[in-house]
């Protein structure tokens, strides 16, 4: 069976659902941006993609981030707004990330 991250890895602009180690989930949500950035040095490739999360009637952008093999993956929100001119400097902004989840499944009806 294919990791996690791997499996996030062929769901860029689909509706999927996520699944949460605290037995929660949500959705269904549009995974957008999914992208993989290699390793350096024999470090496991990153797998990102960015979604759209809503809290307290605001809507807001959020990432899902985790490696390519691993059966986890991390749901972080950001702790401050801030502009960006662009998707990957969003997934590249790690300064501003905090885990509000930890997802271990990612499902959708396609």
């Amino acid at each position: 069976m294919a990791s996690l991250g791997a499996k996030l890895v062929g769901m860029d602009a689909v509706p999927a659902t996520l699944h949460y180690a605290d037995g929660g989930q949500d959705g269904p949500l549009e995974l957008r941006h999914v992208q993989v950035e290699e390793g350096s040095n024999g470090d496991e490739d990153t797998v990102q993609a960015v979604i759209h999360v809503q809290a307290g009637g605001t809507q807001s952008l959020a990432r899902i981030t985790g490696g390519v093999d691993a059966d986890e993956l991390a749901l972080q929100i950001p702790t401050e707004p801030r502009e960006f001119d662009s998707v990957e400097a969003f997934l590249a902004a790690d300064d501003i990330f905090e885990t509000a989840k930890t997802v271990v499944d990612v499902t959708t009806d396609l």
